[in-house]
């Protein structure tokens, strides 16, 4: 498979087997889903059970343009233009309407933890014959790399959440609980993914390894991970020890490959102009006249007063972007108490701005950070999340005050669904919104 469009050639069979057919989920619906004894008897099929993971990942992500409202539509920086938008920025994530409450549901990523831990099942019970050592790791790494993603997504958006491992089933984890667990799985999958991908020839596949995860991609999500948990100093040095001068040319981005999906409306063309954009007043505000991002960036027009994103491939939707790296090198330095390699690494990543962050000191260092994530990672859904990280969001998010975001402001209510057969509750502060 060395095509960009990988899903659209997924065989059905994969989609059949590993996909939930209900229209929500509860913790205690994770266990029904079986396959025949003896499927998985060649590398092809192993494959294919790790194809639904991805496919349930997209779904999670894509469906009513959820990363985009989990992130950027929350705090008015993009806009979508679906019905359900306003609803999203104005925080009325408890309004009676259809699609904001498909995204209070937590399915597909429980779907995809689902299908992780059967690929994990799989390979650790298949034979020598069936997988080499290469396809073994492989499938390994990325089990476990989307199963910390999903983990990662859903304690971000919704706090705590229920266990959907073996050992501790159902039972409530904290935030920090949760995201622990993911570095865990991240930090084992790191050891096990390539560089590149290959494909069914033997070759290096730039288009495979941009669609699944390799090891920039899985690096990315420990750091970030890390960051989130305030270990900033594993971060750090994670990272140089991954990131050298011999691994440079070795840098790969990783997204969602973009196609049809026999179960569920997504958007082909989840970054569309038509759909997706920023409006001109807010475009001016993050990006000043002479950014050089301006023009690298964006299309600008007047006219509309709108500017849209230019989309270098309009076949992914990229989720951990190699030029993050940059970023995340900025933030653990600087929270592991090298403020002057932080700032060495921000203007790295900063190219095109119009400040001098060479002045920048302690104080001033988090808000240049947090502005330049802003404006580098717009359109992969990550601002609502950096706000909660970085303790801003009542003063991105106005509507909220401290004292709302203390009670769980930014995070998502929990559906009717999420809260049965298990020991969850709504915060305080969506309960009373309901």
């Amino acid at each position: 498979m060395n095509h960009m469009k990988f899903w659209k050639f997924i065989p059905i069979v994969a989609l059949a087997l590993l996909s939930s057919c209900k229209d929500s989920l509860t913790i205690d619906d994770l266990e029904n889903r079986t396959v025949a004894s003896g499927y998985y008897n060649s590398s092809q099929r192993v494959e294919q059970a790790v194809i639904g993971g991805y496919v349930n990942l997209r779904r999670a992500l894509l469906a009513n343009y959820a990363w985009v409202m989990y992130g950027e539509v929350r705090t008015g920086d993009l806009n979508v233009a679906v019905n359900y938008q306003q609803a999203v920025a104005s925080q009325q994530l408890t309004a009676d309407q259809r699609n904001v409450k498909q995204l209070t549901d937590w399915e597909y990523f429980y779907d995809v933890i689902k299908d992780a831990n059967d690929v994990l099942d799989i390979v650790n019970k298949a034979d020598a014959g069936v997988l080499n050592t290469y396809e073994r790791n492989l499938f390994k790494g990325e089990a476990l790399a989307l199963k910390s993603m999903a983990y990662f997504y859903l304690a971000r958006i919704w706090g705590e959440i229920p266990s959907a491992e073996k050992n501790n089933f159902g039972s409530r984890l904290t935030i920090q609980e949760s995201v622990t667990q993911a570095a865990v799985w991240a930090s084992e999958a790191q050891g096990l993914l390539p560089w590149r991908l290959i494909n069914d020839d033997g070759i290096e596949s730039f288009a495979l390894t941009g669609v699944r995860f390799n090891k920039t991609a899985i690096s990315t999500l420990l750091a970030q991970e890390e960051l989130w948990l305030g270990k900033s100093q594993n971060a750090y040095d994670m990272l140089n020890k991954t990131f050298t001068v011999a691994t440079l040319d070795s840098l790969s981005n990783f997204g969602l490959s973009v196609g049809v999906d026999r179960r569920t409306e997504i958007p082909k063309l989840p970054l569309d102009e038509s759909i997706v954009s920023m409006s001109l007043d807010r475009f001016n505000e993050i990006y000043p006249v002479g950014d050089g991002r301006r023009q690298s960036m964006f299309n600008v027009s007047t006219s509309d007063k709108k500017a849209t994103l230019i989309i270098q491939d309009d076949d992914i939707l990229q989720l951990l972007p190699a030029r993050e790296l940059n970023l995340l090198f900025a933030e653990a330095a600087w929270r592991s108490g090298n403020l002057s390699e932080g700032k060495t690494y921000l203007i790295k990543a900063a190219a095109g701005a119009t400040e001098d962050y060479t002045t920048l000191t302690e104080a001033t260092f988090p808000d240049a950070l947090l502005q330049e994530r802003r404006r580098m990672l717009v359109g992969g859904g990550q601002r609502v999340f950096d706000l909660i990280r970085f303790g801003k969001v009542s003063t991105y998010i106005p509507v909220f005050t401290e004292s709302d975001v203390q009670k769980g402001a930014a995070y998502w209510p929990l559906s009717a669904n999420s809260l049965k057969n298990n020991s969850l509750s709504q915060n305080s502060y969506w309960l009373s919104k309901n």
